[in-house]
């Protein structure tokens, strides 16, 4: 059985990750404008967050010592089985790649062409990697901070609700804010207020709840703001590395960002579990130690607010605003008119063996190219 769980565990993240890049490369596909493509980050943001606070909302609370766990595990597994596979296929089915490329089939060495100098796309990958170690040690400690620190459980449950809200209501108004601020400083912005909550969250006494619950909901609110417009983000350096390159490759671009991202999870929640063992965490026990407390806070607090700014310090940086974006997206635009203008269309005699340059050959129509050909 476990060797099943293994082979079976291992499968479904190929699966995941062989649907999840196609999936995640589509906005970018999909269009060129920064408002639509906030609007598409929102989605998927909204969609990840709805149902992973109803799962801590209904699931979260059955998962108790001494439950048999499997009858729920196996229909809460086919549930998403069913309504993922359908969802998927409409996705598949309903979507359209409207963004003309033109190398239409991309070499893998060209690929790599595409990655080496596309600086904005490295340095977002940095940014976002120490993010994720942020928001991944808050994620792993968060609920022994509610249990071991405040003493309100419950609270946890609260904050699935909490996160609801903030999602749909942040989905709503993102591409206004996007549209207002630009990407960019959105995203350092939201970053200043995933610090300020996760100092709030180390510093704030136990007994003070109301307080200590107003940072990680603080912290929760820069964390969702940032996971929205990162995929924005993202779609934007694909024009940057065609700009560069004169070739479009979404796939590995979302490859590597999301190779990315994965990596900063793992090393989120790596740091998350030392701060945990260097305090002296008793898993089991009824009171935990003051350096215990201090560990979690630490892993709740201190680490988000460290690779929060960290995070902002490399954003700051970052070269490609939207109107630098803008422009280079019109140049793009420009350069593949030009080339349509330019290519050999049917009956163009000009360069070919039937009478170039031969003024006796008067009968021949003159080649125009059509606003199909110029598009």
């Amino acid at each position: 059985m476990l060797l099943w769980a293994y082979v079976s565990y291992t499968l479904l993240g190929l699966a995941y990750s062989m649907v999840n890049i196609p999936y995640g490369s589509l906005a970018g596909a999909m269009t060129q404008v920064s408002s639509e493509r906030a609007k598409l980050a929102g989605a998927r943001t909204i969609g990840a967050v709805t149902v992973g606070s109803l799962l801590g909302i209904f699931i979260a609370p059955r998962m108790v010592h001494g439950v048999d766990l499997q009858p729920l595990f196996t229909t809460m597994t086919l549930i998403f089985v069913v309504i993922g596979a359908a969802l998927y296929l409409f996705t598949a089915l309903s979507t359209r790649e409207r963004v003309v490329r033109e190398v239409p089939k991309v070499s893998f060495k060209q690929s790599l062409a595409t990655l080496k100098g596309n600086k904005p796309l490295l340095m977002l990958c940095v940014s976002s990697f120490l993010f994720l170690t942020g928001q991944l040690a808050v994620g792993t400690v968060q609920i022994y901070y509610f249990r071991d620190v405040l003493h309100a459980l419950p609270l946890y449950a609260a904050l699935s609700i909490v996160n609801i809200v903030l999602t749909f209501g942040m989905g709503s108004v993102l591409s206004l804010i996007v549209r207002k601020l630009g990407k960019k400083k959105t995203y350092v912005y939201s970053g200043l207020v995933m610090v300020a909550g996760g100092l709030i969250v180390f510093f704030a006494p136990a007994n003070v709840v109301p307080l200590a619950f107003v940072g990680v909901v603080i912290t929760q609110f820069g964390i969702l703001m940032i996971n929205m417009l990162v995929w924005a983000l993202e779609a934007d350096t694909v024009e940057y590395g065609e700009w560069k390159t004169h070739v479009r490759t979404e796939g590995i671009t979302y490859a590597l960002f999301s190779f990315t991202r994965k990596t900063g999870q793992a090393v989120g929640g790596a740091l998350a579990a030392y701060a945990l063992a260097w305090g002296g965490y008793a898993a089991g026990a009824g009171v935990q130690t003051a350096e215990a407390t201090l560990g979690i806070r630490a892993g709740a607090g201190l680490l988000p607010a460290a690779f929060g700014l960290l995070a902002i310090a490399v954003m700051l940086a970052y070269p490609l605003t939207d109107a630098r974006h803008k422009d280079i997206v019109a140049e793009i635009t420009a350069r593949r008119a030009a080339k349509s203008a330019s290519a050999p269309v049917d009956g163009d005699y000009a360069a070919d063996d039937h009478g170039a340059g031969d003024p006796s050959r008067q009968d021949l129509p003159t080649a125009v190219p059509s606003p199909k050909d110029m598009l």
